[in-house]
């Protein structure tokens, strides 16, 4: 997935039920995510073309897996967060995703130290 191909906040909900599950039907992520079948089906096209998800036949069922994994998808969310200084350090925003998340407590001190004297410079 490229740097102008990240997930959207609808894209990534839709992520985390094929995360979760190992994957759905259109019928099922329309009925978890509460969408319209077709709008559910264009959201499962648009993480196909991204290179998100994989397609495959299960029976008389499409089902959709993940093919980008969690770790990769939080990478490029943190990415995106960060290489926006200004607005990571206005909303607050960086710390919350990154005290949500898994991150190794040296991780989590490193990129607080870069942090810091990115906001000193």
């Amino acid at each position: 997935m490229s740097a102008h191909e990240q997930l959207t906040e609808d894209e990534d909900r839709t992520m985390r039920i094929l995360w979760d599950r190992g994957g759905a039907s259109v019928g099922e992520l329309a009925v978890a995510t509460r969408r319209a079948p077709g709008e559910t089906l264009a959201m499962l096209r648009r993480l196909r073309r991204k290179g998100a998800v994989d397609r495959y036949q299960s029976g008389r069922d499409i089902v959709y897996r993940p093919r980008l994994n969690r770790e990769t998808a939080r990478t490029h969310a943190l990415g995106r967060l960060l290489a926006d200084e200004t607005a990571a350090a206005e909303s607050g925003l960086g710390v919350v995703v990154l005290r949500e998340s898994d991150v190794d407590p040296e991780d989590w001190a490193d990129l607080q130290a870069e942090i810091a004297s990115r906001s000193n410079r």
